[in-house]
C-alpha cells in the first residue's frame, strides 16, 4: 500500500498541486480535499456499477466510486491499496465486547480438552497473573473425559483469588468455594447439589447470572477499560465497521453498558442493547432499539434451551422458558407501541414458537395502521437456532429478522456434533436454516456472539457457504450480504450506509488479496478498516478514529 499527495492523475502519477479549478461563475472552486482509495477492484454490494476500483472519501461520506481515475473529482491524498480488494465494512451483529476483550487479555478455556486440564491451566494463570478476579471463559466439557474440578479444586489454586469461568456458550459457570459464600445462591434457580446439601457442578441459569454478576463488580475498573479498548481494537483489525452491543443485567450489568452507550468516541460503531425489560433505560439514552438478549430460554450445550420435546441425551429435560406468555406479549407490545425494536434471545424450538405466537397477539391488538409498523420496526430474534416449519412460514408477514451465527454450525454441528448428542440426528439436521430465511425473504443478521465464537467475518461466511447439510448453505456474496448489508438492516440504517456507493456513509475494508473470489477467505488479512470516514485499523491520510 502507497499514498501520495494532492492530484488527480492516474495511477502511479507523481503528487502534484493542480491549480483550482474553476467553476461556470468564473470564480474558483473549493480547494481539493478528500482521499482517492485505489484497489485492485471494489466490491460495491448492492450497486449496479461492477468495475469499480476507486472510492473518493470526503468527510464522513463517499462522494464518488469509480473505473477510470481520470474522471475522478479532485481530491488532495491518494492511497494505493495494491494487492487488495476494497469493499464495505462488516457488522457483527450480536456481541458481548467486554467478554471479549477479559478472553483476549485474560484466560482463554477453549483449547482446554478435560477437566484435569482444566485445573492446571487456571493454576497457571493464577501464579502468573495479578487481580481480583480469575476470569475465563471458554471451556466445553462436551468431550471431556473426567469431571469439572469443583469449588473446593479451584479455591486450592487460586492464591486467595476468586474465580468466574464461564462455559463457551455463557450459560452455565464454575466458581470456587469463596465465591459461592458471597453470592446469594440460596434460592437461586440453576444450581445442583450433592446429598449433603454442598452446591457442586456448573451453575445454570439465575445461578450462574448472580455469581457473574459478582464476578464483574469485583473486578477493578482499569481491567475492564483495558478490556473493552481490547475488544474494539480487535474487531476493527478484522474489518469489522460496527457491531451491536448485546449487555443486559444478566451479561455485564449496567455500569458496563453506560459504558458502550453513552461513550462515542469508539474506534467502530457501537450499536447498544438493553437485555432487560425496563424500556426506560433504552429510552434515557435516545435510542432505538432495546432488549437484544432478552432470554427466552438459555443454550443447547448448557441443556437450558426450551425445546418441545425433551433432550436427546437427558430425557428428564426440556429446557426452560424464562417469560409466561402474558408477560412477553404484553413487553413486545409496550415496545412497538412506544416505537421500539427489541430483540429476543431464543434458540430452542418452543422458546421461537413462544416469540412468534406472542408478535401474533401484538399484532392482532394494533390497528391495521399499527401491524405495518410492526413489521417496519424489525423486532429480532437473536440466534434463532431450532426453528420449526410453522415458525418458518410465519416470520415474513411479522417483518421478524433473524439475527444468526453461523460459526455456531461450524463448531457443534454436524454427525458426532453437540448438537446430534443434545437433540439427536433428526433435529440436528434442521437446525439454523439460512437458506430457508433468505427463500422466504426473511432478514438475516450475521454475528458471532463474541465471546462465545471468535469476530471472524471471513470464517462465518465460510461457514454459512460450505453448511454440513447443503439445503441450508448460502451463496458467497449472499453471505457477505448477511454480514453487512444484513446487519444495517437489522440496525435500520441501510439508506445512509451498507452499500459503496456515492452519498453513503464511508465504512469501508480492505483486505489482501480477494477474498470475495477466493476458494477459502479464512485468515485473509485486513489492511485498512475506515469507520464515518476515519481510520479505525491500518494507514491513509484519514483523519484517525477513537481516542487521542
Amino acid at each position: 500500500m502507497s499514498t501520495s499527495g494532492p492530484g488527480t492523475g492516474p495511477a502511479n502519477a507523481p503528487a502534484r498541486n493542480p491549480a483550482p479549478p474553476r467553476t461556470g461563475t468564473g470564480e474558483p472552486s473549493q480547494p481539493a480535499r478528500g482521499t482517492l482509495l485505489v484497489a485492485d477492484r471494489v466490491v460495491t454490494l448492492g450497486h449496479a456499477r461492477v468495475d469499480a476500483r476507486a472510492v473518493l472519501v470526503r468527510g464522513s461520506r463517499v462522494v464518488w466510486v469509480g473505473h477510470d481515475l481520470e474522471q475522478a473529482p479532485p481530491y488532495r491524498d491518494r492511497v494505493d491499496l495494491d494487492g487488495c480488494v476494497l469493499g464495505p465494512a462488516f457488522v457483527d451483529a450480536h456481541v458481548h465486547l467486554t467478554p471479549t476483550g477479559l478472553s483476549e487479555t485474560g484466560l482463554d478455556l477453549s483449547d482446554v480438552t478435560s477437566g484435569e486440564e482444566l485445573l492446571r491451566a487456571v493454576s497457571n494463570y493464577a501464579g502468573q497473573h495479578t487481580g481480583r478476579v480469575i476470569w475465563g471463559h471458554g471451556f466445553d466439557p462436551h468431550r471431556y473425559p473426567d469431571d469439572l474440578p469443583g469449588p473446593d479444586d479451584l479455591a486450592r489454586v487460586a492464591e486467595g483469588r476468586a474465580v468466574y469461568l464461564s462455559r463457551i456458550d455463557g450459560h452455565a459457570g464454575l466458581v470456587d468455594r469463596r465465591t459461592l459464600a458471597s453470592a446469594p445462591l440460596s434460592r437461586a434457580q440453576g444450581v445442583e447439589r450433592d446429598a449433603d446439601g454442598h452446591i457442586v457442578g456448573l451453575l445454570r441459569r439465575e445461578a450462574n447470572h448472580i455469581v457473574r454478576r459478582w464476578a464483574v463488580g469485583a473486578m477493578d475498573a482499569a481491567e475492564l477499560a483495558a478490556a473493552r479498548q481490547h475488544a474494539v481494537m480487535l474487531a476493527a483489525s478484522r474489518g469489522i465497521g460496527s457491531v451491536h452491543e448485546m449487555g443486559g443485567p444478566d451479561i455485564m450489568g449496567f455500569d458496563d453498558f453506560d459504558r458502550w452507550a453513552r461513550e462515542k468516541d469508539w474506534l467502530i460503531e457501537v450499536v447498544p442493547y438493553w437485555g432487560g425489560l425496563d424500556l426506560e433505560i433504552p429510552v434515557s439514552y435516545g435510542l432505538r432499539q432495546a432488549g437484544g438478549d432478552v432470554f427466552l430460554d438459555g443454550s443447547l450445550g448448557s441443556r437450558t434451551a426450551a425445546l418441545g420435546a425433551p433432550y436427546t441425551d437427558q430425557a428428564s429435560t426440556r429446557g426452560h422458558l424464562e417469560f409466561d406468555d402474558d408477560t412477553l406479549t404484553d413487553w413486545l407490545e409496550e415496545a412497538t407501541r412506544a416505537n421500539l425494536q427489541v430483540g429476543v434471545h431464543a434458540i430452542g424450538d418452543e422458546a421461537l414458537r413462544q416469540v412468534t405466537r406472542c408478535l401474533q397477539t401484538v399484532r392482532q391488538r394494533l390497528p391495521e395502521s399499527g401491524r405495518e409498523a410492526l413489521r417496519k420496526l424489525r423486532h429480532r430474534i437473536e440466534h434463532a437456532e431450532l426453528v420449526p416449519a410453522d415458525v418458518l412460514d410465519e416470520l415474513p408477514e411479522l417483518g421478524v429478522i433473524a439475527s444468526v451465527q453461523p460459526a455456531f454450525e461450524e463448531r457443534w454441528g454436524g454427525p458426532g456434533g453437540m448438537y446430534e448428542a443434545r437433540l439427536g440426528t433428526e433435529r440436528a439436521r434442521q437446525m439454523n436454516p439460512y437458506r430457508a430465511f433468505a427463500d422466504r425473504g426473511i432478514g438475516v443478521a450475521f454475528g458471532s456472539d463474541t465471546n462465545v465464537t471468535p469476530m471472524d467475518p471471513w470464517g462465518a461466511v465460510h461457514a454459512a457457504e460450505r453448511r454440513r447439510y447443503d439445503e441450508h448453505g448460502v451463496s458467497r456474496l449472499e453471505a457477505v450480504s448477511m454480514h453487512t448489508l444484513g446487519g444495517r438492516s437489522a440496525a435500520r440504517q441501510e439508506r445512509y450506509v451498507g452499500v459503496v456507493r456515492a452519498g453513503q456513509r464511508a465504512d469501508l475494508a480492505a483486505f489482501e488479496g480477494d477474498p470475495y473470489e477466493a476458494e477459502d477467505p479464512r485468515g485473509v488479512r485486513c489492511t485498512l478498516t475506515v469507520v464515518q470516514g476515519r481510520v479505525a485499523h491500518g494507514q491513509a491520510p484519514l483523519p484517525r478514529a477513537g481516542r487521542a
